[in-house]
């Protein structure tokens, strides 16, 4: 009987345990993401490559989800496009330091900020939308930004902006290497 009881108990704990801990795992995100940091090319590639099998498996999820969730293409793909333009503008935020041998950069921490605050926010919405759903028998939207598509609009401008974050990136280590090879050539 005792061991019954300890199993529930054991996953209230660590329920328990994950929330309270929530708080301390959001800034320390926001902390180190806008740290500085030094732009290792392997490291870049391998974010960019794996940002890009991320992409393709959210696309077949979404392609599986649009069958019971109506409008998930769309808000996927809106979600990704401005995820694009995020990117761009976080690239174009980023102060970029650069040395003889390496280069740093520091991500703009006001945009890691936002980001991070949409997801608690949309965590938060999540969390009160099921709860109303499953105590209080509300429906789920089934259209707009609170809906099971608009989950996915958030995840897709995540993706996008990892994306093409990491594109950019990518673009940037490669021309400074490229003119620091130039730089050490004997003349």
């Amino acid at each position: 009987m005792p061991v019954l009881l300890a199993v529930p108990l054991a996953i209230l704990v660590f329920v328990a345990i994950m929330l309270l801990l929530m708080p301390l795992s959001l800034w320390l995100r926001v902390r180190s993401g806008g740290a500085r940091r030094q732009a290792r090319p392997w490291l870049i590639s391998v974010n960019f490559w794996g940002t890009l099998v991320s992409t393709g498996l959210f696309a077949v999820f979404v392609a599986i989800a649009g069958i019971w969730w109506q409008g998930a293409w769309v808000y996927a793909a809106l979600g990704w496009l401005l995820g694009l333009l995020v990117g761009v503008l976080g690239h174009y935020l980023t102060r970029f330091e650069a040395g003889p041998q390496t280069l740093h950069y520091k991500p703009n921490t006001w945009l890691v900020l936002a980001l991070t605050a949409m997801i608690v926010a949309r965590l938060v919405a999540g969390m009160v939308q099921g709860w109303q759903a499953s105590v209080n028998k509300v429906p789920w939207p089934d259209s707009g930004w609170l809906s099971h598509a608009g989950l996915l609009a958030i995840a897709a401008l995540l993706l996008g902006y990892a994306g093409m974050y990491a594109w950019l990136l990518r673009r940037r280590v490669r021309h400074h290497q490229r003119y620091r090879q130039f730089d050490r050539s004997p003349r």
